[in-house]
């Protein structure tokens, strides 16, 4: 039987779009820097910020090309050579990437670091953030499997952006486990970031559903555990060659969600009679 209903975020719970590449941004973070005595200018922001992303993630030939504007495509281009593979590559902490930049331009004590970087991260989302909304079923449909099924999130995403988003729609009581790739040190489809989550709510991965809008990162990974898993998108989806969900709901809407979880456990319980 499935106990257990674990769900991606963005594009998932949350619909959000995001521009790292606009110069202004970091214009307006070197501006704000100057008033902690750091200086740096925003074109250096802007190639540290990436140069040391690459780095963290153990891309040499990204990192020796991390010139701002040709850094997404690099990066793509990168994850679509290694496939599945990518799931070998860690990911990194923004919070330790600020902290790392700021240590090249000033002295500052740990807790002054923390701080530092805690306040660079959200400066950093909100003025890269162009849209953010929660989809329209989800605290309904939530109010509804909470009474239920244990839920829980596994997430490619950072917890210094993630939690406070969380907050800012309520989101986070729902869940009894929240393990975001930041925290995990790893990138879904790697098997050790579900693998954390279930293990925090002491379930096997047969009590358990995956429900997310990545065919690599949610489906592959959640079903080579042996999950079950549910594909759901308002965008067509990219195929994976020897990816298939267990099943697709079309849009965003997690009340089909619940309907199919109902379902599965309405027929296991028919065939245990």
């Amino acid at each position: 039987m499935i106990t257990t209903i674990l769900f991606d975020i963005y594009g998932t719970l949350i619909d959000i779009s995001t521009d790292e590449s606009d110069m202004a941004t970091y214009n307006a973070m070197s501006k704000w820097l100057e008033y902690k005595y750091i200086y740096v200018s925003g074109d250096q922001l802007k190639w540290l910020y990436h140069e040391e992303f690459a780095r963290r993630l153990g891309s040499e030939e990204a990192r020796s090309r991390a010139e701002a504007d040709i850094f997404k495509s690099i990066i793509e281009e990168f994850e679509a050579r290694i496939g599945e593979h990518r799931e070998l590559f860690p990911d990194a902490d923004v919070r330790d990437v600020f902290k790392s930049i700021v240590t090249k331009f000033a002295s500052r004590t740990p807790e002054e670091l923390d701080h530092l970087s805690t306040d660079l991260s959200h400066l950093f989302r909100s003025a890269t953030r162009r849209k953010m909304f929660i989809y329209p079923t989800v605290k309904p449909a939530l109010d509804q499997m909470q009474k239920k099924y244990r839920l829980g999130i596994v997430s490619n995403a950072q917890e210094a952006f993630t939690m406070p988003e969380l907050g800012l729609y309520e989101l986070a009581r729902y869940f009894e486990t929240i393990v975001l790739s930041s925290q995990a040190g790893v990138k879904k489809p790697n098997s050790r970031i579900f693998t954390r989550a279930l293990g925090n709510l002491g379930v096997r991965p047969s009590e358990a559903v995956m429900v997310g809008n990545d065919m690599m990162a949610d489906m592959m990974g959640a079903s080579k555990l042996g999950m079950r898993t549910i594909f759901v998108s308002d965008r067509p989806a990219r195929p994976i060659k020897g990816v298939a969900p267990d099943a697709v709901v079309q849009g965003i809407n997690l009340f089909q969600v619940l309907e199919l979880v109902d379902a599965w456990n309405q027929k296991q319980a028919r065939e245990n009679i």
